[in-house]
């Protein structure tokens, strides 16, 4: 009775010890990397994490595109994302300042151009302070959104970010996506978008582009989430961005190189 019992024993802890190893093997095998990122970047994102999954088998990254504030607000509150991407430097700079990233992962890898945009055969805008006669302007939310917060500081600038806000002529969006789409539709009479976004769409076209010296620069970053559970697959995509292959996606797709 003892020794059957003892065999009993032993095939159980064999079975445990079988069990626990395939389980450990699958989860080898089959990884998951949640990115949440601009959705300015989501043409790029989307051939750069493909390439990446291509030389690492098994694993699956699943993107979240989005305003950067509010992904940024999202990251704070808890969400359990791998790697931030942002369109803006100040959204990085609040998450590491409240200790969400992972100091060291922290990367600027990109930079952008602000535009001017109109439907097909509107008229032309040949400055930024001609903007001061439309009826509506299309812009980013400049509490969420960087691209907007980039655009009322062009205006500011420009001298006429107060008159068109005071007339309710500014039309704030979600997203730049959003701004794209009102533009796109005719439902507002100009825009004001990023480069890389006006070269998406066939249905508008860029009348002026905003000069540099009118809002602080255009900073892409990227960063690991400090709660990542997975933390060293995380810091290699980061890496991976910011790589010739992922530079090369980005500047297929308009980006510019980070000139800081």
């Amino acid at each position: 009775m003892i020794r059957h019992f003892l065999c009993s024993a032993l095939l159980l802890l064999l079975l445990h010890f079988l069990s626990g190893g395939s389980v450990a093997c699958a989860s080898a095998q089959s990884q998951e990397l949640l990115v949440s990122a601009a959705i300015s970047l989501k043409e790029s994102l989307v051939k750069i994490a493909g390439e990446f999954e291509k030389v690492h088998p098994g694993l699956k990254i699943d993107l979240n595109f989005g305003a950067s504030g509010e992904l940024s607000q999202q990251i704070s509150r808890g969400a359990p994302v791998d790697v931030f991407a942002s369109a803006g430097w100040k959204q990085i700079e609040q998450l590491d300042k409240g200790g969400f990233l992972l100091k060291q992962s922290i990367k600027r890898f990109a930079s952008n151009r602000l535009v001017i945009i109109v439907p097909p055969q509107s008229p032309e805008f040949s400055a930024l302070e001609k903007l001061s006669c439309v009826k509506s302007l299309a812009m980013g939310n400049p509490e969420t959104v960087p691209a907007g917060m980039y655009a009322a500081e062009a205006l500011r600038k420009a001298g006429i970010f107060q008159e068109l806000s005071g007339s309710h002529r500014l039309v704030f969006t979600e997203n730049i996506r959003q701004t794209l789409a009102y533009v796109e539709s005719g439902d507002v009479d100009a825009g004001i978008v990023y480069s890389t976004d006006a070269l998406m769409s066939p249905k508008v076209k860029v009348t002026f582009q905003v000069p540099e010296n009118y809002s602080e620069q255009i900073v892409y970053a990227i960063a690991v989430v400090k709660d990542s559970k997975n933390n060293a697959l995380a810091q290699e995509f980061t890496r991976f961005v910011c790589s010739k292959s992922g530079c090369d996606i980005l500047r297929s797709n308009g980006f510019l190189p980070n000139s800081k």
